[in-house]
């Protein structure tokens, strides 16, 4: 009778459809690259797939409104403006202004669903799909980045901010180890260029990577065909780093980088110390740094070494960060990556002119050693600060350059104020040198003001280039306009000279509109007895059909009234890893019209290019480069060849075994437990279905990285995780080796029944609280039975137990057991190991118990006071240690009549 009841109502619910027939509703999977899967209704019609709309719209975190009759859905795809309607009435789809007509079939109706076929997802929304009939699976992609993978990103980069905020934690926290040797991470690059009116100049770089004495140990070896090899050209470090020492948390040895008052121009070879922690400290606010470099990089923002922010320069090459002020010195570098492989390992460092310590706090870094500049100029440098009270910071030092003619000691000292909370003012003085003041204002409106202004001591000789004067001025707003988010930028900077002075003024707008990136930028010259010169670039980039990003630009000269130059570019993504790239630029300064065509491919190994520079002059170049990087692992006979620079980056190694006996050691006879998912906050994780272990590599060096441990990874329930957030600090040059235990778990189930006085059958008793004790008759856990009379746990390590009801509630409610106990063995075992069918029955025809006596009433209130209603009648928190009112006598507990007989659980239960 069900089985006919149910195909009537499936008969009925295809019915309800629209007229169409032959359809079958099923579950599908659709998976979408770094995002994951989800099981989602589907059609399927002629082999042909139809998605519910309304469940891949929620999972790509698309807003979708569907009607009560499920006959069209409403909503917005990623931005507001583009709204869609999906009418089943009308068997058509409106999205940005147009209109597209649908077979009956390709939209199917349901009571709770409206199927659109999958085709459409790629004509209407870019969403383009691949279904695999025998996995029932659906691939989709998308050439724009869809909300919910854009929800993950800005998640990860909310976790760095609160990370330098101090705000994570973490229930599990791994020490660093400082090993005396390894060598991790090599690192090679080659570039070849030829020119038919030049040489060809090939350059060589060797990265070495490792660990000595516990510090990193970085080497980089350069040679240019083009010129000598030279010790100059080469770079090596010893880095050692233990933020647990407070008086001396960092050495660094060899090339190093520090800031100075003096100008230098050649590397320092020397050593440091300092106590800043790599560690961060909160954050007090927010620095506008905005900058340009080439069109269409990726700029990470990097904050002592840590992840802040990153951004796609526009078609100008424009970007621009909210710097979080930190705490404490801070290094801020910019890390530049090309769209055709280029990586700019020279970093650059940011000069933010305030610095806060905490109130108390003092801080110190000493500096010293021999400048390369070919005189062997002698260098040191002393710097301390001090956090007088959270708004107020001092500092002072010592420089000293032998080269100096004017003075080769430059005593300073600096101040850092914070008049309010967004209004900051910092000062410096450098003797005889220079003579510094900034002040920072935010509006709430995010309209931010800086003035900067420094004024030179004219006779000084510390400083390279002869100002007198600079002053700067610049303000920044980001605002929306014609539903457009748009940042802008309007600075001028004037520099005064003994003799002459230079003013120099940029205003620029930036920002994207319907898919059209833009951005103007205006830049003036003045200068005295000269007429300005004023320039503009326009830069647009869009992406066509079939994916093809187009970028075009034009420079106008205001003061000969004409263009400058106009370049369009056209990148594609071939299939696999491979990008082409077509460039066409005419100059009409000098008549002459260049094309350029490129070619990349990312194997797994190595990223290798090929491009060639052809002008209507006669001129040509080629360019070819490839690059690629080793990582050793000897402690897990680990060797990697890949396509991405990791010397001075670090990893961890995520091992999950099956912890058969929850000790939390790994013993010898304990597998790998494979299946086992894991989130961390950087990096890119690389799972190793063989050995079951997790790599996560390019990880910054000093920076605690939280591992996420997904619960739901086993299709096992009897295997769990103890352990859900880890953190590790991460070594450079190192992988971190991390064992996961993955304890194997045993389960007990079984029912409470009561029969009634004068019933006939039994039925079960909900909320009776039943004991799980060790072998040592000492309580493990209680669990409370359902309505139904069932209970069940899941949690028991490998061992003797023994389970029964309370017998202190079940004395409340006047019930006495059979049997009163029940002992059970949890076995250790792979799979985890059940006990159940425990059945323990209730009767409520015994006498009621007679009062307390005046010898039993300490203990009955003692009772009292361990017990608490749970607000229907039932106790919770009930004493453990109870006793039976049917077998138990005399106020005796169980672990009393124990001791009394030396019985064992077992021998109990048979005795009651």
């Amino acid at each position: 009778l069900c089985i006919i009841l149910g195909l009537l109502l499936s008969h009925q619910s295809i019915a309800h459809r629209d007229d169409e027939q032959g359809e079958d509703e099923i579950s599908v999977t659709i998976e979408v690259k770094g995002l994951g899967g989800v099981e989602i209704p589907a059609v399927i019609h002629n082999k042909e797939v139809l998605l519910s709309v309304n469940s891949v719209f929620d999972f790509l975190k698309i807003r979708n409104t569907p009607s009560p009759a499920f006959d069209s859905i409403t909503g917005f795809y990623i931005n507001q403006q583009d709204v869609f309607l999906i009418d089943k009435t009308q068997n058509r789809i409106y999205f940005k202004d147009k209109v597209y007509d649908l077979n009956a079939t390709d939209l199917v109706r349901t009571e709770s669903n409206l199927y659109l076929n999958l085709k459409y997802f790629k004509t209407v929304f870019d969403l383009d799909g691949v279904f695999i009939f025998r996995r029932l699976l659906v691939t989709l992609s998308s050439g724009v980045e869809l909300p919910a993978i854009r929800e993950m990103r800005l998640e990860v980069m909310r976790r760095n901010v609160s990370k330098l905020k101090g705000e994570l934690k973490a229930d599990t926290t791994l020490k660093r180890s400082y090993p005396l040797f390894h060598l991790g991470a090599a690192d090679w690059a080659v570039v070849s260029t030829q020119q038919n009116l030049g040489n060809t100049d090939t350059r060589l770089n060797l990265g070495l990577g490792s660990i000595i004495a516990g510090g990193e140990a970085n080497a980089s070896l350069n040679y240019y065909t083009s010129s000598p090899l030279t010790e100059k050209q080469q770079y090596y470090q010893w880095h050692f780093v233990n933020n647990d020492l407070q008086a001396l948390r960092q050495v660094s040895a060899g090339k190093i980088y520090t800031p100075s008052i003096s100008s230098l121009y050649a590397p320092l070879v020397g050593v440091q110390f300092n106590n800043t922690p790599t560690i961060q400290r909160r954050s007090y606010g927010t620095y506008t740094l905005s900058n340009t470099t080439e069109a269409g990089w990726i700029v990470e923002l990097y904050i002592n070494e840590v992840l802040v922010d990153y951004k796609k320069t526009d078609a100008s090459g424009f970007y621009s960060f909210e710097v979080p002020l930190i705490y404490g010195y801070s290094v801020i570098k910019l890390r530049f990556y090309g769209p055709w492989g280029e990586e700019r390992t020279s970093q650059q460092y940011i000069n933010v002119p305030f610095n806060f310590l905490p109130s108390g706090e003092f801080e110190y870094s000493v500096t010293g050693g021999i400048i390369e500049d070919g005189n062997n100029s002698r260098f040191s440098r002393i710097t301390t600060n001090y956090g007088l009270s959270k708004h107020f910071t001092i500092g002072g030092g010592f420089e000293y350059l032998s080269s100096i003619s004017s003075g080769n000691n430059i005593p300073f000292i600096n101040s850092s104020l914070r008049l309010a909370s967004h209004l900051l003012l910092t000062g410096e003085y450098a003797y005889k040198v220079k003579s510094r003041g900034v002040l920072s204002y935010r509006m709430p409106s995010n309209l931010q003001f800086d003035l900067d202004y420094t004024k030179y001591d004219p006779n000084q000789t510390a400083i390279y280039y002869k100002y007198l004067e600079d002053r700067k001025v610049m303000i920044t707003m980001p605002f929306r306009s014609f539903g457009s988010a748009v940042f802008g930028k309007l600075s001028i900077d004037q520099i005064i000279l003994p003799y002459s002075k230079f003013t120099n003024a940029e205003m620029a707008f930036s920002g994207s509109t319907h898919g059209v990136g833009m951005n103007f930028t205006t830049y003036a010259s003045f200068t005295p007895n000269v007429s300005p010169y004023t320039y503009s670039v326009l830069s647009l980039s869009y992406m066509f059909w079939a994916k093809i990003f187009t970028t075009g630009q034009m420079q106008y000269d205001f003061r000969q009234n004409r263009p400058d130059f106009v370049k369009i570019s056209f990148e594609k993504h071939l299939l696999g890893n491979g990008y082409m790239n077509i460039a066409f630029q005419e100059y009409f300064n000098s008549n002459n019209m260049n094309a350029l065509l490129g070619l990349r491919y990312d194997f797994s190994f190595a990223r290798v290019s090929a491009s060639a520079l052809t002008g209507s002059n006669n001129t040509y170049s080629r360019v070819e480069s490839a690059s690629g990087s080793f990582l050793i692992d000897g402690k897990t006979n680990y060797f990697n060849v890949n396509n991405r620079s990791n010397v001075g980056k670090g990893g961890i190694v995520v091992v999950p075994y099956l912890d058969m006996n929850c000790n939390g050691i790994r013993d010898p006879d304990e597998p790998a437990a494979p299946s086992l998912k894991i989130h961390v906050n950087g990096g890119r994780t690389v799972y190793n279905n063989k050995d079951t272990t997790i790599r996560v590599s390019e990880l910054e060096p000093y920076t605690n990285y939280y591992i996420d441990l997904d619960r739901n990874s086993f299709d096992n329930i009897s295997w769990q995780l103890k352990k859900h957030t880890i953190k590790v600090t991460v070594i450079p040059n190192n992988f971190t080796e991390v064992d996961i235990p993955v304890a194997v778990e045993g389960e007990i189930s079984g029912m409470v029944s009561i029969k009634e006085k004068g019933s006939k059958y039994a039925k079960g008793q909900g909320q009776i609280i039943v004991c799980i004790y060790n072998s040592d008759s000492t309580l493990f856990t209680r669990i409370v039975t359902e309505s139904d009379g069932y209970f069940s746990y899941l949690g028991l390590p490998p061992g003797s137990y023994t389970v029964g009801p309370d017998t202190v509630q079940l004395r409340k409610l006047h019930f006495s057991v059979t049997p009163a106990f029940i002992p059970i063995t949890i076995l250790k075992s792979r799979e985890g190991d059940v006990a159940d069918n425990l059945e323990f029955k209730l009767r409520s025809d015994v006498a009621k118990r007679p009062e307390p006596s005046a010898t039993d009433e300490p203990r009955q209130k003692k009772n009292n006071q361990d017990t608490t209603g749970n607000g229907n009648g039932i106790a919770e928190n009930l004493n453990p240690k109870a006793v039976t009112q049917d077998t138990l006598t005399a106020g005796k507990s169980i672990e009393e009549v124990l001791k009394q007989k030396q019985l064992e659980p077992l021998s109990l239960a048979k005795e009651i």
